[in-house]
This record gives structure tokens, sequence and C-alpha cells, in this order.
């Protein structure tokens, strides 16, 4: 019979089993050492693996040992027997769609760690920023002949330049073999960006280091040399997540380190019980890395988001261009949020199916004020400061606590732009074309006051390609294009 326990995590029911199975046979650590780590570790880990897919690489037989390790188990998909509370997103591969979990909060934590996904790995893009990294990652790994060491002496040579770029830099000791060196984005560029950037910085060291830096990916050509890894910007990539557990034969842990350790002589990995033990003295070295800060990106990087919206402002179509005629609007840098009416009041939801009410109740409560039982709004929370939006703004306040959060709800007010109304009257209007739903957004919108408001748009392309040209420290992102004919498609756009 499998020895079962029942837990309650922060108000989730959690069925717990095994726990004195030994899954690092060479330490004895026990599937419940897993557990108490990673429910432990939990309020320094979500910040860096929220909202990201999840991909987990699981042992539930153990690891095995150096002389004979086991293979793990590489989950993307969530696949049967999931909790219900478990948040998840589709992901479409060329094999079809894989739901992934989006890790939030402890509970989800300590049921991956009951399924034994020892290692979790992620992207540097989030499902809140489209897509967008919000970190560039630099993967130090030493080649054959070389050690740790000379992975660190390599990342002092990264972070010299990145210092003369005016990017701040977070190194990690992977719990494998090698460092991470992350640097934190406002979210603005794409992985392909990124990843050009990333891979420009490795064939520079490569350049002024020939005999002990090799930036391409042969490896045989890795030999007594460190491998700059730029490629985990990719989109389709991921990096084992900070503080996550590694599938070695020692419970070593991804390990965020100062960068006088990293100078140090003697650096060695660090085991999930040191990790935790620094955790509990210090905190989260990496508090300035998720989320990254709302500040204008260094020139360098800077160069790159104007050639890109320069290339993309050619191709801004015309009117005539869509199906029905198109209608233009500005993109706003905030948080898709649907809000639903009803009798008992209004709930705001992300396009993640998280629950946002909580988080924004001045912004329920207006929108209870203003709207009618039936309505389902579709926008943006965004918050106006002095001219621009503040996107951390937001962040801060869905990371508060209750106290903290009355704070920033008098001192950083936050608006809901509606762009869409999917219902009204209690009626299903997502079939209606753009047009007329547009114009029952304006009839609903007549009277509203802030902070509900509605978005502007236009059918005069002219206008559309000035919202597009506004400077980013507007915080307009682009213009969005819909078809007037157009029925609601779910987040999808024309252009």
């Amino acid at each position: 019979m499998v020895a079962t326990t029942l837990v309650d995590v922060d108000g989730r029911r959690l069925r717990l089993t095994n726990l004195d199975k030994v899954l690092y046979p060479e330490t004895g650590t026990t599937k419940g050492d897993v557990i108490h780590y990673y429910a432990s570790i939990a309020p320094a880990l979500l910040p860096h693996i929220a909202e990201r897919p999840v991909t987990r690489k699981r042992w539930p037989d153990g690891v095995g040992t150096a002389a004979a390790p086991v293979e793990a188990f590489f989950e993307k998909d969530l696949g049967m027997g999931v909790p219900g509370w478990v948040l998840r997103e589709a992901i479409l591969h060329s094999g079809g769609k894989k739901r992934y979990p989006v890790v939030v909060d402890r509970a989800t934590v300590v049921w991956l760690a009951q399924s034994a996904a020892l290692e979790l790995h992620v992207p540097q893009w989030r499902f809140d920023t489209e897509r967008r990294p919000t970190r560039m990652v630099l993967d130090f790994d030493p080649g054959e002949g070389t050690g740790l060491a000379e992975c660190a002496q390599v990342a002092l040579w990264a972070k010299a330049i990145l210092d003369d770029m005016g990017l701040a830099t977070f190194p990690v000791t992977s719990g494998s073999k090698g460092i991470h060196v992350y640097v934190p984005l406002d979210g603005r560029l794409t992985s392909d960006q990124v990843s050009n950037v990333a891979h420009e910085l490795a064939r520079a060291l490569e350049a002024d280091h020939p005999e002990e830096v090799v930036s391409k990916m042969s490896k045989e050509k890795r030999v007594g040399k460190v491998f700059i890894d730029w490629s985990q910007n990719n989109a389709k990539k991921t990096t084992i997540s900070p503080y996550s557990l590694r599938g070695t034969a020692r419970p070593f842990a991804a390990a965020p380190r100062s960068w006088d350790e990293i100078a140090a002589p003697g650096l060695a990995q660090l085991d999930f019980a040191h990790v935790l033990d620094r955790f509990e003295e210090t905190g989260d070295l990496l508090a300035d890395l998720d989320p990254s800060p709302a500040v204008r990106p260094p020139e360098p990087l800077r160069a790159k988001i104007d050639l890109a919206r320069a290339k993309a402002a050619e191709r801004l179509p015309d009117a005539a261009a869509l199906p029905g005629g198109s209608r233009y609007e500005p993109k706003l840098d905030g948080w898709r949020a649907a809000a639903v009416v009803d009798t008992e009041g209004v709930t705001l939801w992300s396009r993640q199916k998280t629950n946002l009410t909580e988080s924004f109740p001045d912004v329920a409560a207006a929108i209870a004020e203003q709207a009618d039982a039936g309505v389902v709004l579709d926008g943006e929370l965004v918050r106006w400061r002095e001219g621009r939006l503040d996107f951390d703004a937001l962040q801060r306040r869905f990371a508060s606590g209750k106290q903290r959060r009355r704070q920033l709800i008098a001192e950083e007010p936050i608006d809901f732009v509606v762009f869409d109304v999917l219902a009204a009257g209690g009626r299903d209007l997502r079939g209606l074309p753009y047009d007329e739903r547009r114009r029952t957004l304006e009839q609903l919108a007549a009277g509203w006051q802030p902070p509900l408001s509605m978005i502007d748009a236009t059918a005069d392309a002219a206008e559309g390609r000035r919202w597009f040209e506004e400077p980013l420290e507007s915080g307009i992102e682009g213009v969005v294009v819909k078809g007037g004919a157009q029925p609601y498609r779910g987040g999808q756009r024309d252009w």
C-alpha cells in the first residue's frame, strides 16, 4: 500500500505519497526532503518561473548514482490527473498543442515536487508579456579539460562588457557544470533580437580570448575552452530555473551567487541545503531580476529596437488591405484583462485565467458602479505616470500583500482601458462584426469616468501610423489593426 499524507498548502489540498522514498541514493535525500525544499524555497523561486511555461524533468524512481545514473522523464504536456486549480496554457508545437503548467503559487510548486519533477526549465519570456523576453541569459559551459573556475573567468569578462553597456548582471551557478548570467530586460525586445545581442556578445568574447572561449555549437571545438551558449534566448529554448534542483548524483541546485563569490578561488556548486540556508539568511539575490525595472533600454539595445520598429513601419497596411476596412487602435503597455459584470459584482480575469480582482479592487469597484450586470469588457489594465505607461506598477500591485496594496491603491491608481465588449445585457456579442461591437461599446462608455475609459480607434491610416511611431517612452508599443467586419477572435489580430 502506498503511504499517503493529506496536506493543506495555502488553501489547496494535496495528497503526498512515498515521502520516505530515496530520490538521491548517494546522499539519502528523500522525496519528503525534496518537497520540503521546494515548499521552503517557493517565495524565492516563484518570481523567476511565474507566468512562464514550465517544462519538467521527472525522476519518480530517483536519479541513480554517478556510476549508474537514471534517465529522466522529460515532460511538457500536463497529461492526466492534474489538480483542477493548476493553471495551464496551451502552446502549439509541430506535433500539436501541449498544455503547460503556469506556476503562480506555492501549492503548484509543491505539486510539482510531489510528482518528482526535480528540474524545472523555463524560457526567458512570459505569457503576460506576449512572449517577449524579460531577461537575457548567457550559459557558460565548460568543455573537456576546463571546469567551473574557467567558466567563472569568462563570466567575469562578459560582466565587464555588460557593465559598459549599462546592463545589470546576475550570476547563478547552474548546479550542473557551469554558470548562467542573467540580464534583466523590459519586455520590449523580441526573442530573435535578444538572441542576436547574446550571439554578438559571445562572438566578441571569442575574438578577444580565442584560446579560452568558443561561441560555436560543435562539441569538437569546445575542448580546452568554455562554450558560451547564447542560443537559450531562442523563444523555443528553455533554461534551468534559478533555485531548481538538478537531477545530478548529489542534490545540487541552481544557486544565485554574488560576483565576489564568482571571482573568489574555490568556487563550487551548492546543494539544496546550502541554497535554502543562504536564502533564509540573505533573501533572494535575484530580487532585482524578475520583474525587471521599467528603465530606458541602454543604447546598444535601443538601436535594435528602433531598427525593428522602422522595418515594421514600412509594412503598416493601408485601410483597404483588410476585408471590411481597417480600424486602428494604439497598443498599450499593460496587462490584458476581462471584466465580467454580474449581479454579485465584478471579476477581473487575466488571459491565463488568473483572478486579478483582489489585486485591483479599486478598478473592479469603479466598473461595478458604471457597468450593468450582463456586461463583459475586454481591455488593458494600465498605469499612467507623467504621460507614460508604467508597466511595473501593475506588477508591484499584483505582488503586494494587503497592507502594501492599500498603500499602492492610493499612490499608484490603475486605469482600465476598454477596447472591446464581448457581452451586453446578457447577450453574447462575439459573433458580431467589430464595427457593431464598437458602436455598442461607445454607447456603454458615454458616461464613463476614470479609471474606466474606452480606447481610441480610427479608420484613418495616417492616424494609425502616428500611434505606431509614438516614442517608446510613452508606453504605446505599436498599433493593432482590426477588420471592421471581423467577429471577435479571442486575441488574434489581423496585423
